[in-house]
């Protein structure tokens, strides 16, 4: 019969050895690509898979949506609001697609490539929101950010109107603190309602440092909707790869700005 001692140790000795293992899971030059890792999910009106597998199996790609907020200069901007985990649609209004949505065929719709944000009316006030969760275990672990947004202003018949598109990446501490470490503000390239206007907007971030309980979020939204008028949406396309890289050493984590700050904030 083992004594509760013998117990404790062994629960320590398997915890220590899953951690150890989480650490060693991932290594310089790993990387997630939320189009790459995408599966879709298996059951019409379920959550179930959502948060969607990374690139080794384990749940890192959380699909949400945020209600409300303001825009990036704002107190309350819209992706620091409490959000709602999506659920699985398996022909998004009869296109032949799945998408993570908010209910059958409901707004916003998140893709395997792209999440859309809809301008029309009460629609407006739903927007996509995608969460990167650091991996349960895996200890402190520096990630590079690089690759592009793309925004395709389109609607019924492919028609797109004039509204600005602000975009954002921001890191979620485990404290619900955010630090935001890319926004961008796009504005259509032709003015009034037209077909086929796209503008892209690059991402290259040197390091962050992810702890425990952290999350990288990215979003996009139009900056103000057009009232209830024929449909005009925006798809925003997250092209963007994670890749770990090493963390610098402690003298160099002055250079890293807002990511050297945070984590050592959180050390303290």
């Amino acid at each position: 019969m083992k004594t509760p001692n013998m117990i404790l140790a062994l629960t320590a000795g398997v915890a220590l050895s899953a951690s150890q293992a989480a650490l060693a899971q991932y290594n310089s030059g790993d990387a997630w690509h939320r189009a790459s890792d995408w599966a879709p999910g298996v059951l019409h009106g379920s959550t179930f898979g959502n948060p969607g597998p990374g690139f080794d199996g384990v749940g890192v790609w959380r699909y949400e949506y945020a209600t409300g907020g303001g825009g990036l200069g704002a107190d309350n901007p819209w992706y620091q609001q409490s959000t709602t985990l999506l659920s699985w649609d398996n022909n998004w209004w009869g296109n032949g697609f799945g998408a993570w949505t908010a209910g059958d065929d409901r707004n916003p719709p998140i893709r395997q490539d792209r999440m859309t944000h809809n301008l029309v009316g009460t629609h407006y006030e739903t927007t996509p929101l995608v969460r990167w969760l650091l991996p349960t275990g895996a200890g402190d672990l520096a990630l590079s950010l690089t690759g592009s947004f793309d925004v395709l202003w389109t609607g019924h018949e492919f028609r797109g109107t004039d509204i600005d598109v602000e975009l954002v990446v921001a890191r979620q501490t485990a404290g619900g603190e955010f630090d935001v470490l890319f926004t961008d503000r796009l504005s259509k390239p032709t003015p009034g309602v037209s077909v086929g206007d796209r503008r892209s907007s690059m991402v290259d971030i040197s390091s962050v440092i992810m702890s425990e309980g952290d999350s990288l979020v990215i979003s996009g939204r139009g900056v103000s909707s057009v009232g209830w008028t024929e449909g005009r949406w925006l798809s925003i396309s997250d092209d963007l790869t994670m890749t770990v890289v090493p963390i610098p050493a402690p003298a160099s984590l002055a250079l890293l700005g807002l990511g050297g700050l945070a984590a050592m904030r959180r050390r303290r």
